[in-house]
């Protein structure tokens, strides 16, 4: 059986061993993200379509290395890459205006890699983000077939 010693040594040597760690890596789990106003989503190279608020979750199909994340505390900077699957509106009025192959309805498949400065107190990030669209997703290059 532990003793309350015991366990604040533990808790004294976690903190030892996060303060002198230079990187973390980690696992993201759950994300969830909804968009402050519509875009122009690309069906081809001269149509388009307003996505509505976008809602952005984890990929479920993702593998093991599309949420993960380092953060590096000697250059004070965080790298995340998320793989996540996109829900809109607009996909829906697309589908249903009868015009388009209703194969769009599969899921919107990216990745979305953020790099991010710590702030001074190291207690958040602000973060400059890139979202790619995933091959085989029927939006990657959105270049009409």
């Amino acid at each position: 059986m532990l003793t309350i010693d015991e366990i604040a040594e533990r808790r004294l040597n976690q903190e030892r061993d996060i303060a002198t760690a230079q990187r973390i890596t980690f696992a993201v789990k759950a994300l969830y993200g909804l968009s402050q106003q519509s875009i122009a989503m690309p069906i081809n190279r001269t149509e388009s379509v307003e996505s509505g608020q976008v809602c952005v979750t984890i990929d479920p199909d993702a593998d093991e290395f599309g949420n993960i994340g380092v953060i590096d505390y000697n250059q004070d900077r965080l790298k995340v890459r998320y793989s996540v699957q996109a829900v809109f509106p607009g996909l829906y009025d697309l589908i249903t205006s009868g015009k388009h192959d209703p194969s769009l309805l599969f899921p919107v498949r990216m990745t979305a890699t953020d790099d991010c400065a710590l702030t001074a107190d190291r207690c958040g990030w602000h973060a400059l983000g890139c979202l790619d669209f995933l091959p085989g997703s029927v939006w990657a290059g959105a270049t009409g077939g």
